[in-house]
C-alpha cells in the first residue's frame, strides 16, 4: 500500500508488514505475549501467505483491512500508519 501524505512524504507498506502490526486488541496481545515467549503466533510465511482481499477508510481517519484469514478488525488510523512508515 503506498500513501502519499499532505507533507509530500510517501511511504510504501508492504501487506505482510501491515498484517502482522494489526493495531487491534488481539494482535497486539499476541505480539505482546511473542516478546515474552520469543514462539511467534503467526510464522513468517504464515504472514506472508495472507492477503488483503477489501479495505476501506474508517472515517476521515483511518483504514480498514479485510485480509484473508477472514481478521478485519484492525482500524490502522492516519496517525499509526504515519507511524510506521517512519519506523521503516
Amino acid at each position: 500500500m503506498r500513501i502519499t501524505w499532505a507533507d509530500g512524504r510517501v511511504s510504501v507498506y508492504p501487506l505482510a508488514y501491515l498484517r502482522a502490526n494489526c493495531p487491534c486488541a488481539v494482535c497486539r496481545a499476541e505480539r505482546g505475549q511473542r516478546e515474552k515467549t520469543a514462539l511467534p503466533i503467526l510464522s513468517p510465511s504464515a504472514v506472508e501467505s495472507i492477503k488483503a482481499v477489501d479495505g476501506g477508510l474508517v472515517g476521515n481517519y483511518a483504514i480498514q483491512i479485510t485480509w484473508s484469514d477472514g481478521h478485519n478488525t484492525g482500524i490502522f488510523d492516519f496517525r499509526y500508519l504515519r507511524q510506521l512508515g517512519e519506523g521503516r
